[in-house]
């Protein structure tokens, strides 16, 4: 067995971050391998700290294997790891037992400090063929193979993967191609007939997690597993799983000896609404969470906080769009007043699609619309693409609706740490019929066959929504009983 360590793009995440996770991890990886970007924060000017050295020393092997992406400087001007326990992949194979890695630096799209034509990218995979002649070769690329986990929209929705890593995957065959670049699809894999696509970018934002991915190559080098985990989870408790704890709150709690949900208590409420952007608003709802996990049971604080669900008929709504989500083509709904679920499909004629919703909307003028989005995304979504084909109508029925997922996330608690619509229908019995399916995988799907013209399973993808509006519905009438 070989045990892996994968990151990408660890491009505003704390370096500290990645000791604690080789220091923690059962078992202890083998090796390290990352896909891309960002390698100057591991080789610090000032200290001259060579980070990718220090934490191949944490590995089994005692080595990083990592390759530049687009937006590092080239080796000329960019940072110079210790070759003993760091081995650049795009100049140098390296072997392990019965594997060769191999490694193709930057992208063959978009800007960047190093970037390739796609001829180039086929003579340099070419000249490290027969490095993998007697071993089982893993890819190590900055950019996606063409066509897989590789959508971006940074530059205008398209496929920003490379034709050439493509080709040269479905040559040889590797077991596992661990990638980068397309930060939307990190923590994503792809299954092909002959190995797997690893994903493992990480988004860019101040806050964001950290993501990464233990891979295990069983001793045939014939098949792999991997799980992917991000940073939220390595502050060693459940504090996080509070509604509205983050890093920041964690230390908070930290300085006043909390380590652990049982400890946020109604004793301590002084103490805890005395901490910087904290009320006795927020303690109500870290008291009212805490119970709900020890009591594994799902719970309403203030329950007049719904009463658009109770006294009334409400119309249930969910929307499924392309990845850059400026093109509706599918929209599912339930009506209590009729009992009766209705989906909107059309995967050519947005405005077709829309005006009979408006219609139906229209047909419904009495009841609260109803949605779950937490950001109030369905609602501005149809607000922009009802406008767009000027339907001023469609803009109008609007003003009743209502994202309950926003009201969820302040007054309904269980035994989750997310107040995703799925996570919340689950802890209250519901099922999904496909759990391989969820809203990106549906949203990249169509985004392929706008792109591609590549025809989904459409029946598939309806009944993800079909689960959706019946997730949705689950909720509903736990809060209405």
């Amino acid at each position: 067995m070989t045990h892996i360590l994968a990151v990408s793009d660890w491009r505003s995440q704390p370096i500290d971050d990645l000791y604690t996770i080789l220091e923690t991890v059962e078992p202890t990886p083998d090796l390290l391998l990352y896909a891309g970007d960002d390698l100057s924060r591991f080789k610090n000017a000032d200290t001259d700290t060579d980070h990718l050295a220090e934490l191949a020393r944490l590995t089994k092997h005692q080595q990083s294997l990592y390759v530049r992406g687009n937006d590092d400087f080239p080796p000329s001007t960019g940072p110079q790891f210790d070759s003993e326990f760091a081995t650049d992949l795009h100049r140098t194979p390296y072997i392990y037992e019965d594997l060769v890695f191999i490694g193709q630096e930057g992208s063959t799209q978009g800007p960047g400090l190093i970037t390739y034509t796609e001829d180039d990218v086929q003579r340099h995979l070419s000249e490290h063929r027969t490095a993998c002649e007697d071993r089982t070769p893993i890819l190590v690329t900055h950019t996606p193979p063409f066509g897989i986990l590789d959508i971006g929209k940074r530059f205008g929705q398209q496929h920003i993967g490379s034709k050439a890593v493509r080709s040269f995957i479905d040559d040889i065959q590797p077991p596992a191609t661990v990638c980068g670049h397309c930060h939307q699809f990190g923590g994503r894999a792809e299954t092909l007939e002959y190995g797997t696509v690893i994903n493992i970018a990480s988004h860019d934002g101040v806050d964001d997690p950290g993501r990464y991915a233990l891979i295990t190559i069983d001793a045939s080098n014939e098949s792999i597993e991997y799980e992917f985990y991000d940073t939220r989870h390595l502050l060693g408790s459940r504090l996080t799983d509070l509604v509205q704890v983050g890093r920041n709150r964690v230390e908070q709690f930290s300085e006043l000896g909390i380590t652990n949900p049982d400890e946020i208590t109604e004793e301590r409420r002084a103490e805890l609404e005395a901490l910087p952007g904290a009320s006795s608003w927020h303690v109500d709802r870290w008291i009212a969470h805490r119970q709900a996990f020890e009591n594994d049971e799902v719970v309403i604080l203030n329950k007049s906080a719904f009463d658009d669900l109770h006294d009334t008929e409400p119309l249930l709504l969910d929307i499924e769009t392309d990845l850059q989500q400026d093109r509706i083509w599918l929209v599912g709904t339930y009506s209590y007043q009729n009992d009766a679920y209705r989906q909107f499909f059309e995967p050519d004629d947005e405005s077709a699609l829309l005006q009979d919703l408006s219609e139906y909307l229209d047909d419904h003028g009495s009841e609260p619309i109803i949605y779950y989005g937490g950001n109030y995304f369905d609602e501005q979504c149809l607000s922009r693409r009802f406008d767009e084909h000027g339907i001023t109508e469609g803009i109008d029925h609007l003003e009743r609706a209502h994202d309950l997922g926003i009201t969820a996330q302040q007054e309904l608690f269980g035994p989750f740490n997310q107040h995703k619509l799925d996570v919340v229908a689950s802890a209250l019995g519901f099922e999904y019929q496909d759990p391989t399916v969820d809203g990106f995988v549906v949203g990249s799907k169509y985004t392929r066959y706008l792109l591609n013209g590549e025809e989904p399973d459409w029946d598939r993808l309806k009944q993800y929504n079909n689960d959706d509006v019946t997730a949705l519905r689950t909720i509903v009438d736990h809060i209405r009983s």
